[in-house]
């Protein structure tokens, strides 16, 4: 369920305002309404937490050899120094020990490598003329001799004298211009570089090396550094959510004052802190339109695991829209299986979550992931089973022990797999519609649901008559499809002023419909589609000409690569089309926007 909340008006003493958070703190049960957002203090505190980020970003790229997307602030004094200085300091950088060193080194490697990659780029520019020095050209001309380094088009005739050619490139010739007169119309003067190419290329290979050392350094004690870093973030993670309550809790001239929300089942815990702690407190219901309402969902005990995956995918329902953690668990597991459809690959998965589980077992935090991700195992290799599909291996060539085991032999044939998928869609979207209409009832809005119920399984008979084979349309499903848009029509009718517009959107709404139903049919197209691409891959493997040993090899090598790359397919798979089903498809029916945001008490930082 979602929890009822209550929303909070608190108000305190402005002298006791500080002991008022810190008691507030305490009770851990009051989401603070966050009015004030922006303030000086809060800027420091998220530039604080940007900054421990920052830094755990910079060692795992420096694990990995990366590229940093590191910009150094254009004020900060690294960002000042000179080449030389720059070199000096990063000659002379020790091992970090806090963010700040770490962002420091990774500020220091930008810069080298920005210098680098300037340099490199001066030398593409005067590659064509060789080697050059700025303070031979300055001679020169000290002495009266001019000197200007230009390019002209091949196509020019230049004077044979005073002048000297370097290079033709790309249409282009460059070279010196040794002479009195100006260089012609057509030529492009070349300023003369502020350093030589041969002072460049030392830059070059300096800021190269320097910056790899820097690299390896941060490397080197990146296992050492993350404990304390991610501790350090915590803290200002912990500092900046303190800061922001603090600048919500406002002064009124005597008396400080801060809004929030809270359980209601914690309503007394927190009269009882108001009356020894003095504070006056008042309790109201959440206006159901409040966008601010936080949500905090308790699903039934066996589905709490759900609560992982809403949190990965970053979605939440509305406070208003309901708890479908249930519905959500129950389809998810089923898509899974379907989409993967192997129980080859599920025991592959299987195992590599046991072994994560082995290697976490004294995570509690771990614990529903790995839970809901050994369901999700589980109902692929029961789907597997019944369907009798093992790394997409033909039955007849199937170990005794496995081809022994019953399979359902109605789950082999396309046209049934398409039936029930069509049929699933529609038991899912209809669940949505009962749902809707029995939270409505007795309100006349209860017979539009009703309505969309109808032209859902109407939907699902016409659909199964244009695609299935066997499956006869029965006549009366098209007087259900009318009778169910006039049904629809009754609620809408009742009241015009506000619902005119959906009764002009009813026809595309209801086409609309089949699309819902028909969306359905990828679970047997992705599902197919792997169970194909594994069946190919062993036969390209299986049918190799080459001598024993190399073809020992190449066939594990094939299947290895092959099955891993249809595994991860299938993962990828998951991701976009059973996320879908339940997040487009059910919700659209159920009204569910995931607009929710998660409760977030404010609460002692956590150990």
């Amino acid at each position: 369920m979602i929890v009822p909340m209550k929303q909070l008006t608190l108000v305190c003493t402005a002298s006791a305002r500080e002991k008022a958070l810190s008691v507030l703190r305490e009770l851990g049960c009051v989401h603070v309404k966050l009015d004030v957002r922006d303030g000086e203090a809060i800027r420091r505190s998220a530039a604080s937490v940007v900054a421990a980020e920052q830094a755990l970003r910079v060692l795992d790229v420096a694990e990995k050899n990366g590229t940093f997307a590191f910009r150094p602030d254009a004020n900060s004094k690294i960002s000042a120094l000179s080449f030389v200085e720059l070199t000096a300091e990063a000659e002379k950088t020790v091992a970090p020990t806090d963010t700040a060193g770490v962002n420091t080194i990774a500020e220091i490697i930008t810069r080298l490598r920005d210098e680098a990659m300037a340099n490199a780029l001066l030398l593409r520019r005067y590659e064509a003329f060789g080697d050059v020095n700025p303070e031979t050209i300055a001679a020169l001309s000290a002495s009266g001799i001019p000197a200007a380094l230009f390019k002209c088009p091949v196509t020019d005739e230049l004077p044979s004298d005073g002048v000297f050619t370097f290079a033709e490139e790309t249409g282009f010739v460059y070279g010196v211009w040794m002479r009195v007169e100006p260089l012609p119309e057509s030529a492009e003067a070349i300023p003369v570089p502020e350093i030589s190419t041969a002072e460049m290329r030392r830059r070059v290979a300096s800021a190269d090396a320097l910056s790899a050392k820097l690299v390896c350094l941060l490397a080197d004690h990146a296992e050492a550094l993350r404990k304390p870093l991610n501790a350090a973030l915590r803290a200002c993670q912990e500092d900046k959510t303190a800061t922001e309550v603090a600048a919500n809790l406002r002064d009124a001239g005597e008396v400080a004052w801060l809004q929030g929300y809270l359980p209601g089942r914690n309503v007394l815990e927190v009269l009882a802190k108001a009356d020894a702690e003095g504070w006056g407190v008042v309790f109201s219901e959440v206006d159901p339109n409040d966008p601010n309402v936080p949500v905090l969902l308790e699903p039934p005990r066996g589905f709490r695991a759900i609560g992982t995956l809403f949190k990965g995918l970053g979605i939440l329902p509305g406070y208003t829209e309901g708890d479908c953690s249930v519905s959500f668990y129950i389809f998810f597991s089923l898509f899974f299986a379907m989409l993967v459809g192997d129980a080859g690959y599920g025991a592959v998965m299987l195992a590599g979550v046991l072994a994560a589980g082995w290697k976490l077992r004294k995570s509690e935090a771990a614990r529903p992931l790995l839970l809901i991700l050994t369901v999700f195992c589980l109902s692929t290799i029961v789907w597997g089973i019944l369907s009798g599909t093992y790394f997409g291996i033909a039955k007849e060539a199937l170990p005794t022990c496995l081809s022994a085991i019953p399979t359902v032999e109605w789950l082999g044939v396309n046209d049934n797999i398409m039936f029930l998928c069509f049929l699933i869609g529609a038991c899912h979207i209809s669940l949505a519609r009962l749902w809707n209409a029995v939270l409505l009832a007795p309100n006349i809005k209860m017979l539009g649901e009703l309505g969309w119920l109808g032209v859902t399984w109407s939907m699902f008979m016409i659909v199964c008559g244009i695609v299935v084979n066997w499956f006869n349309q029965p006549e009366w499903a098209w007087w259900l499809l009318g009778g169910s848009a006039g049904v629809i029509l009754i609620p809408l009718i009742a009241d015009i002023k506000n619902e005119g517009i959906n009764i002009g959107m009813l026809p595309l709404n209801i086409i609309s419909a089949m699309g819902d139903i028909i969306s359905y049919v990828r679970l047997f197209a992705v599902g197919l589609a792997s169970v194909k691409v594994a069946e190919n891959f062993n036969e390209m493997a299986l049918s190799l000409e080459l001598p024993l040993a190399l073809r020992i090899v190449a066939v594990c090598a094939i299947l290895l690569v092959g099955h891993g790359l249809n595994l991860a397919m299938g993962a990828l798979s998951i991701l976009v089309h059973a996320v879908r089903l339940n997040t487009l498809e059910f919700s659209n029916a159920k009204g569910i926007t995931w607009s929710g945001q998660a409760y977030n008490p404010f609460k002692q930082p956590q150990q």
